[in-house]
């Protein structure tokens, strides 16, 4: 049998999701049942407990489900009629954003590792200062995107390998655009913008320690918890402006 090539390949998380989405369409779920835990539900679908938490993610994002911190994802209600998913661009777009930032976990990891070992006391005070005015930025209530760049692209100057910034500049402008929709999220919420404040910190103490183990962590737990915080954005954001943002840079 011949099948469509161009067709795309359905991911499990969105299978998950669409197979969720119909059981709250069909009341097979109702509003305000809480659903399986995500062990449970890994165990019915046979899939991992992250592929549940991107599907629940989707559905958050389409106003299906609703999370309490704690408790678990409830659902919310079977789509009204006025209700639209999301588009398939800003699908593909989201999925592109949490794969980009899988791969900056892995290089910013290695690089704040060897930033700690390597960076010297003048290198510390340049990322200090653009710690500062990232700061400063986000007091002034500006976006912050050029200034959490130059921080990053700071602690890959400090490896002292040129490699390293050169690999970082090649995905310039992937992250650029990845850094304005995950910072219009993230400043959506004071929570949000506290929590990236301390993770920056958290990543620049590591390397002043030279403590390339604490390093490696602070940079792989900043990007885990920057999808976590895409996960978490709803529909509204989604379909206004992190979709906007999209827009605005042609997507990821």
């Amino acid at each position: 049998m011949l099948t469509d090539r161009s067709a795309p390949v359905e991911r499990r998380s969105e299978r998950v999701a669409r197979m969720l989405s119909e059981r709250i369409t069909h009341h097979e779920l109702t509003p305000g049942s809480k659903l399986p835990s995500e062990s449970a539900l890994a165990g019915h679908f046979g899939v991992s407990r992250g592929v549940v938490r991107e599907a629940i993610a989707m559905l958050k994002a389409e106003g299906l489900v609703e999370t309490l911190q704690g408790s678990g994802a409830y659902v919310r209600s079977a789509r009204p009629a006025s209700a639209r998913p999301l588009d398939q661009l800003t699908r593909a777009s989201v999925r592109s954003l949490l794969d980009l930032i899988t791969v900056r976990g892995v290089i910013r990891g290695e690089m704040a590792a060897v930033a700690a070992l390597n960076r010297t006391a003048a290198q510390l005070e340049r990322i200090d200062e653009a710690l500062d005015r990232l700061g400063r930025a986000e007091m002034d209530g500006r976006s912050g995107v050029g200034e959490d760049r130059e921080f990053h692209a700071l602690v890959a100057e400090a490896t002292g390998n040129l490699y390293w910034s050169q690999l970082t500049e090649t995905l310039a402008g992937s992250i650029t655009i990845a850094m304005a929709v995950t910072r219009e999220n993230e400043a959506l919420r004071r929570d949000f913008a506290q929590q990236v404040a301390l993770e920056h910190r958290e990543l620049r103490d590591a390397i002043a320690q030279g403590n390339p183990e604490r390093a490696r962590a602070a940079a792989a737990q900043h990007m885990s918890a920057a999808a976590e915080r895409i996960r978490s954005a709803d529909r509204e954001f989604w379909n206004k402006g992190g979709a906007r943002v999209l827009e605005l840079h042609g997507g990821t």
